[in-house]
């Protein structure tokens, strides 16, 4: 089957060529000014026409069908010497199309489209700069499905070798974000070189989806409030969030190592993680003494962010989960997947 699919994609995109479009277009015409010659030409019928137009296109040598008038044998070697050009045009061009990788990158240009067609609660990463990277990189090693968008074609190049879904293009355009699917997207990371294209893209993102989570790139620290006034959830400062990152490291160094362990391992390891409580879970309305975690799943409760924007750190067993309450869990990747199952609405889920 995948060799099937492999061979049908190559067919369709060689006949997506210019060159080999005119080459079926142009035997077309071709078999069309052939059949009605030899009916003019031999007073023959569309039959007996069109099949000697077509072996003596092919050149299988068949013979005729009937013996031609010697404008009939004129007529016939001019339709050989155009066949035959046609022909060797038209091969000429599918192996240069073959050869230069034309193929293969239509290919890919395909299926990157369709795989971004298929995509929901995604992310959009504007800017494929060295931050671009690393929150492409992290977005991967999560399993997060995401787009790249740049305007730089090297950029983009580089995330298409990466394996990423890209959109070229500038993250400020309506049509590019629209695009990337922004209207079924989660969030947007929008981490370009400069603060006035990241303020754009802000803008532009939050008018076409007002439930999108957006985290933005800030260089200088007095375009913080215009980004958060353009409609950001979340300013990042690399060069305050580096010297923070540096400070704790000279201080508490073990914790700095806890938090990068917690926040990037997988499989077995702990890692940190967040959980919605949705309605009608099987945790809504329950303490956290009755739901027992710890013996059900395996994970900790480290904290909770209550849905009027409080935190509370290391909760007491009494405190009732509400709904959309997050979870900040400690566990491995198992224990926080039978978690949020958990925490997804379920109107025959209940405790034991």
């Amino acid at each position: 089957m995948q060799r099937i699919r492999i061979q049908r994609e190559l067919l369709k995109t060689l006949l997506q060529s210019t060159q080999v479009r005119l080459v079926v277009f142009g035997l077309g015409i071709t078999v069309l000014v052939g059949t009605a010659g030899y009916m003019l030409i031999e007073g023959w019928n569309i039959i007996d026409a069109l099949y000697m137009t077509v072996i003596t296109l092919t050149t299988v040598g068949f013979g005729e069908i009937r013996p031609l008038s010697e404008s009939g044998r004129i007529f016939t070697i001019g339709l050989i010497l155009a066949g035959v050009g046609l022909i060797t045009y038209g091969l000429s061009s599918a192996i240069e199309y073959v050869a230069t990788g034309e193929v293969a990158r239509v290919i890919k240009a395909r299926r990157q489209y369709e795989r971004l067609m298929a995509m929901r609660d995604h992310f959009i990463v504007i800017g494929y700069g060295r931050v671009g990277r690393e929150v492409a990189t992290t977005f991967a090693e999560a399993n997060v499905p995401f787009v790249v968008i740049d305007s730089n074609p090297a950029a983009i190049e580089r995330a298409t070798e990466e394996g990423y879904v890209c959109v070229q293009g500038s993250g400020t355009d309506d049509e590019i974000l629209l695009e990337a699917g922004i209207e079924r997207a989660r969030g947007l990371v929008a981490c370009a070189g400069n603060d006035a294209t990241n303020v754009f893209a802000v803008l532009t993102a939050r008018a076409l989806n007002d439930r999108l989570q957006i985290i933005a790139r800030a260089i200088d620290e007095q375009s913080e409030s215009k980004i958060i006034r353009a409609g950001a959830n979340r300013v990042i400062s690399p060069y305050v969030l580096g010297g923070r990152r540096m400070a704790n490291l000279a201080m508490r160094p073990h914790v700095v190592d806890f938090l990068d362990i917690t926040s990037q391992a997988s499989g077995q390891e702990q890692i940190l993680e967040e959980v919605v409580i949705e309605e009608n879970s099987a945790l809504t309305n329950q303490t956290i003494a009755e739901v027992d975690l710890r013996r059900r799943t395996g994970a900790n409760i480290l904290a909770l962010y209550l849905p009027d924007g409080q935190w509370i750190s290391n909760p007491s067993p009494s405190m009732v989960l509400m709904p959309g309450t997050r979870l900040i869990l400690l566990g491995n990747r198992q224990q926080l997947n039978e978690t949020e199952e958990l925490a997804r609405a379920h109107t025959s889920s209940s405790l034991p």
